[in-house]
């Protein structure tokens, strides 16, 4: 047992997605703003969280090796706190306790902001905890008053260049492949004010960009006025719409960009497209998922759109914005895919020809419908993921090729690989490496494209 409080050092493993990073940050900010500091190494540590992923296997696997490690540790330090947080915890719970009972807390997606409680009562008693309830809809229109929706900038926490900002939470489109909807919970929108309350805050810090995250980001739809987390009511149009979200945040001093992801096909409207053409602080970059380019299995993935209606949005969106790079995601060996299924995504890569994709394998989520489906062999995925792969890496090739001699507004953010060189990100979301003083890091500057290549450009200082 160790003494009541919260002073100490903490550290946090992630594992997964840019929302898990994203709530890591929040927890850190947590623990900062009552008093915690941040450990260099799990070994000089007083509290170790384990933030984890679901989305796929690979990730839930590494998981239990940490633990593994970690149970040594705890061994030989007992007043450790070992807390596994996230969407593995909320889908496991107890299970992942009984496989590892060195566990004293599992923190559920819907439960952060209680950290700071649960490590001060865990550290005072000695005993485990388990925080694992998810909001459930009981009505058509409600607040989440259990949940809170302020995610504060606490005195004493620190604020990084780029912050990923969640402005919904859980996901209702229910594809036949995701656990989402299981471990975060139904899909439900932040007040407008909390997330521009939230923004201007790590603006003052010295934030410059912000990237808004959601599962299906521009579904984005609260009531007016309203600061709670909120399910709409069929049919209600006092609403703000995630547009007008984009012009909300673009009227913040010192924000110089704006990004989100990811966005779902079915829900990116005209009126979003004009945004990211109108507003200023929107960056020339969005990406849209597509996960496979033949129908019939989009319609077994329950995507709500045709392979036609997404060419046709890419279209639309190259039209509407101009210069605008375009990624997506995509996987291969969706249960029942065959041959020629495949060969749609294929040929629809080729079509669209998009800046850079995630690609990877179909992994089976226990609790979906896809899990219940005959798979497809793992030598044919591994296969199908190799072609792919190669595909897009010649396309991402051939369009930075294209663009050298173009200026790219750099936002710079560390020094690279050899001596004197600076790297950042263009508004089009790709590495830059530059020449430069170190002076220039956390700030804008324009560089001219020398070279290009599958991962971005190499170019000089303009």
């Amino acid at each position: 047992m160790i003494a009541e409080g919260n002073a100490g050092r903490f550290h946090i493993i992630t594992f997964g997605c840019q929302q898990n990073v994203a709530d890591t940050d929040y927890m850190a900010r947590l623990l900062e703003g009552r008093g915690m500091r941040a450990a260099d190494s799990v070994e000089d540590a007083d509290v170790v969280l384990i933030n984890t992923c679901s989305v796929r296997e690979k990730p839930e696997n590494k998981v239990y090796s940490r633990l593994g490690e970690l149970k040594r540790l705890k061994a030989r330090n007992p007043g450790m706190v070992l807390g596994v947080c996230g969407c593995q915890a909320q889908r496991e719970g107890e299970d992942l306790r009984a496989r590892a009972p060195q566990i004293d807390l599992l923190l559920g997606t819907a439960q952060i902001e209680r950290l700071p409680e649960l490590v001060r009562e865990i550290r005072s008693t000695g005993r485990p905890i388990n925080a694992l309830e998810l909001p459930m809809r009981r009505s058509e229109l409600e607040e989440y008053d259990d949940f809170p929706a302020v995610r504060e900038v606490v005195d004493g926490s620190t604020a990084k260049l780029r912050e990923f900002v969640p402005v919904m939470f859980g996901c209702d489109k229910f594809c036949t492949f995701c656990i989402v909807p299981f471990t975060r919970g139904r899909e439900r929108s932040r007040g407008m004010d909390d997330i521009v309350t939230e923004v201007r805050a790590l603006v003052k810090r010295g934030t410059r960009e912000v990237t808004l995250l959601g599962q299906t980001v521009d579904s984005w739809k609260t009531p007016r006025g309203n600061g709670q987390l909120r399910i709409l009511s069929r049919g209600q149009e006092d609403v703000y719409t995630f547009p007008d979200l984009l012009r909300a945040l673009d009227g913040i001093d010192g924000l110089s960009r704006i990004r989100f992801t990811s966005p779902h096909p079915k829900d990116c409207t005209p009126s979003l497209i004009a945004a990211m053409r109108e507003v200023p602080a929107v960056c020339e970059w969005i990406h849209l998922p597509v996960q496979a380019g033949d129908n019939e299995v989009l319609e077994r993935m329950h995507r709500g759109y045709t392979r036609e209606h997404f060419l046709q949005l890419v279209d639309d969106v190259r039209a509407g914005a101009p210069g605008i790079a375009i990624t997506t995601d995509v996987m291969v060996g969706f249960p029942g895919e065959t041959d020629d299924q495949f060969e749609a995504t294929i040929d629809l890569f080729e079509r669209a020809r998009f800046d850079g994709a995630y690609t990877f394998i179909y992994s089976s989520r226990p609790g979906t419908k896809a899990a219940d489906w005959a798979p497809v062999p793992a030598a044919v995925k591994t296969k199908r993921l190799r072609k792919l792969s190669a595909l897009q890496q010649r396309i991402s090739s051939e369009i930075n090729e294209a663009q050298v001699g173009q200026v790219f507004e750099t936002l710079v953010d560390g020094v690279g690989e050899k001596p004197g060189q600076l790297k950042g990100l263009s508004r089009q979301n790709k590495t830059v490496h530059f020449n430069g003083p170190e002076t220039l890091i956390g700030e804008l500057v324009h560089v001219r494209a020398e070279a290009g290549f599958m991962w971005g450009f190499l170019g000089t200082k303009v």
